[in-house]
């Protein structure tokens, strides 16, 4: 069996299943998978998917290229696209304005030095060098200087200033379809502003009341007589979904149900149903490991209604 690394695409042996390793710690992988989430694993419990890669021919490093792609996003995008195993090209790609004019820098020893500078026209990019994804750990921080042009000269943007210090995890994480190079590549967007929720007032919430989507409240804590139907789909739960990290969402999705749980049991319900959904087998297996501990609590359990659910719920009888 061939070592692991990380950003290598892997299979579950025991499950249907496939992600990317965005963590290892001795013989332990995390590999987050299609839904943002990190499954911990064995190492000896996935298999790497092997693929080939053709090597491209060095490009001239300041040649600004068309992208065979109609715009579907907005802002200011850089991918580091796999050139093989262990190469990546880092491009910087224009969604935004008419033509941006940019300067991209590296920090080295506490002083940024220019790299690179020009334009980019709209819905074209340029490369910015190469990096080797084996050294990951001692990449340079980068910024990013980018002046808004647009020729109607209407529309206005300040000027972006932009430092990105990649972490694994989340870099690891990044490896998607990216639109403008239409192939899979670790991609970000630079100049959008990622607001950081306050997981705290989630976790408060009360989520026995039923509504059609969930809002922030603060103060209050679950302790009603929960629906006899919870449904633990992030979206049900909050609308700032997007604002969550994959772990935030888990411990979210975990809290309710185990408070659903726990005040089910208090106000001496027979039963309960928890709609975790199909697609995310790791949600699901949580909740059953959770339930095969609970035997104070849980008389038992077993999947919900197939034909109203369709293997996407669980049913809890209590005690």
């Amino acid at each position: 069996m061939s070592t692991l690394k990380l950003g290598d695409k892997v299979r579950f042996v025991n499950e249907n299943m496939q992600g990317v390793v965005t963590n290892i710690n001795g013989k332990i992988v995390g590999v987050t998978i299609e839904d943002d989430f990190e499954i911990p694993v064995a190492a000896n419990e996935v298999v790497k998917i092997e693929e080939t890669v053709v090597a491209k021919k060095d490009e001239p490093v300041f040649i600004t290229k068309k992208s065979n792609f109609v715009k579907v996003h907005s802002g200011i995008h850089i991918a580091f696209e796999r050139l093989s195993e262990t190469a990546l090209e880092l491009k910087l790609h224009n969604s935004e304005s008419d033509n941006i004019s940019f300067a991209y820098f590296q920090k080295n020893n506490q002083l940024y030095e220019l790299r690179q500078q020009g334009t980019v026209s709209l819905e074209t990019y340029v490369s910015l060098g190469k990096f080797n994804l084996e050294q990951f750990n001692t990449w340079p921080e980068m910024a990013f200087q980018i002046m808004f042009v647009n020729e109607s000269g209407n529309d206005f943007k300040p000027q972006l200033v932009k430092t990105i210090k990649m972490n694994a995890k989340e870099f690891h994480a990044s490896f998607k379809h990216c639109y403008f190079l239409g192939k899979q590549a670790y991609s970000f967007r630079i100049d959008e502003a990622i607001n950081k929720t306050d997981i705290q007032k989630l976790l408060n919430k009360d989520f026995s009341e039923p509504t059609a989507k969930q809002t922030f409240v603060t103060g209050e804590s679950l302790t009603k007589k929960p629906q006899p139907i919870v449904d633990l789909h992030i979206e049900k739960l909050t609308d700032r979904a997007n604002e969550l990290s994959a772990q935030d969402i888990l411990d979210l999705q975990m809290k309710v149900f185990t408070k659903s749980l726990e005040m089910g049991h208090v106000h001496q319900m027979q039963k309960i149903i928890f709609i975790h959904g199909i697609g995310n087998h790791f949600l699901k297996n949580k909740i059953k490991n959770y339930l095969g501990q609970q035997k104070s609590v849980v008389k038992k359990y077993q999947d919900a209604d197939m034909v109203k659910f369709g293997g996407g719920a669980t049913e809890v009888i209590l005690n």
